[in-house]
């Protein structure tokens, strides 16, 4: 490994690195042309859905990673699991990461989660760097049960308040909505930045199959809250309605929450037109929109974590298909300001409905998918999108 006092850049996140998007595009995009100088530490496993890798340091794509053992994870939505799981397992992690963060200097450090930002803080302290805190929600928006983040949350805005009258630091917000929530917290430095994929994810486009029924693509993390069940439901009622619809669903889950949708699905009888795939590796994420007519980002309005523009959006447009998403104002806004394809309150009914609409009207679907794939190739590119930070890294 290269010396760490040759670090410019370094970038610290809760998830593994593999598994930080948002830090890890940040982290490859600067790293180009400059080996030896960029820095990621994260820890090896953060979270109830499985996402691990192995403890060590290794170099990936030109950023050197270094990633922490955590204890024994409890993936039941306990108030006991929660408390052990704090004690035993991220309490010691994050002992281990401050002292690595500490001993790492670094002309900026780059924070990929809010609740850490206090070690942002704490290595200005020690290095005088420039920080900046990558932040994926409103703040104060998570309010799942069973989440240590959600803990965290609810005295998160007072938090960042507190620290911004006393520290100088820079916010990446994925939408402006955020970003003005922020700023109302007197953060005075607040950049934009949406979780569009990088120009390597985008593939060469591929027409959608020719039918004749219509397949859905559900892709990414499961849980509570992404209108995995809703969806599930509504492609069985479409069915029951006669509709050709075929839906596909890859992602990391919890044991609990993974066998609670297999159960939905027996139930009802599903298991010839509803497929239940476990995680893909990032470079299969294009194929698994691109087997499929369409794709989904049905976050539920009942977490106001939710309410950011999803990164599964852009995944789907890019890989060339257009998208169903909830109709939260970001996303409305979005998919009607670019055609990107349909918005649906996340809820059997409405999205039965227009399954059934989209499965009789198979053609506009496919017309709509070149249309999506241009749009993707021009306009949601992380390496334009992100410039504004670029600059602002190299600066430092």
């Amino acid at each position: 490994m290269t010396s760490i006092t040759r670090t410019t850049l370094l970038l610290c996140d809760l998830a593994p690195y593999r598994h930080s998007t948002r830090t890890r595009k940040i982290a490859g995009t600067m790293a180009l042309g400059r080996p030896g100088e960029v820095r990621a530490i994260t820890l090896a496993r953060a979270g109830r859905l499985g996402t691990s890798d192995d403890p060590g340091e290794s170099e990936i794509d030109g950023v050197e990673v270094e990633q922490l053992p955590v204890g024994e994870i409890d993936d039941r939505r306990t108030l006991a699991a929660s408390i052990r799981n704090l004690l035993v397992g991220y309490l010691p992690a994050l002992w281990r990461l401050r002292r690595r963060i500490l001993a790492t200097p670094a002309r900026t450090i780059l924070v990929g989660h809010s609740a850490l930002f206090w070690l942002g803080i704490a290595h200005r302290r020690r290095w005088g760097s420039q920080v900046v805190i990558s932040c994926r929600e409103r703040p104060g928006g998570i309010r799942t049960r069973g989440s240590l983040a959600s803990w965290f949350s609810r005295i998160e805005p007072w938090l960042l308040r507190r620290a911004a009258r006393r520290h100088p630091f820079t916010i990446v917000a994925v939408c402006e909505s955020h970003a003005a929530l922020f700023r109302a917290l007197k953060v005075e430095d607040v950049l934009v930045m949406r979780n569009v994929p990088t120009a390597s994810f985008a593939p060469t486009f591929t027409p959608p199959p020719a039918g004749p029924e219509l397949r859905i693509a559900c892709v990414g993390s499961l849980y509570p809250g992404r209108g995995v069940e809703a969806l599930i439901d509504a492609v069985v009622a479409a069915r029951t309605a006669g509709s050709p619809v075929q839906l596909t669903i890859t992602g990391p889950a919890g044991t609990e929450y993974r066998q609670s949708l297999r159960d939905r699905i027996a139930a009802a009888g599903a298991g010839d037109f509803i497929t239940l795939e476990g995680a893909c590796a990032p470079h299969e994420v294009p194929l698994c929109y691109q087997r499929a007519h369409v794709g989904t980002a049905l976050y539920e309005a009942v977490d106001a974590a939710n309410d950011s523009l999803s990164n599964k959006i852009f995944e789907g447009v890019v890989a060339g298909r257009p998208v169903i998403a909830g109709n939260l104002p970001e996303n409305r806004a979005l998919v009607e300001r670019h055609r990107l394809g349909w918005t649906s309150a996340v809820e059997v009914e409405p999205l039965r409905d227009l399954l059934i609409d989209l499965a009789a009207d198979l053609p506009t679907v496919l017309t709509l998918a070149k249309h999506c794939h241009e749009i993707g190739r021009t306009e949601f590119v992380w390496e334009i999108e992100t410039l504004p930070l670029q600059k602002r890294l190299i600066s430092a």
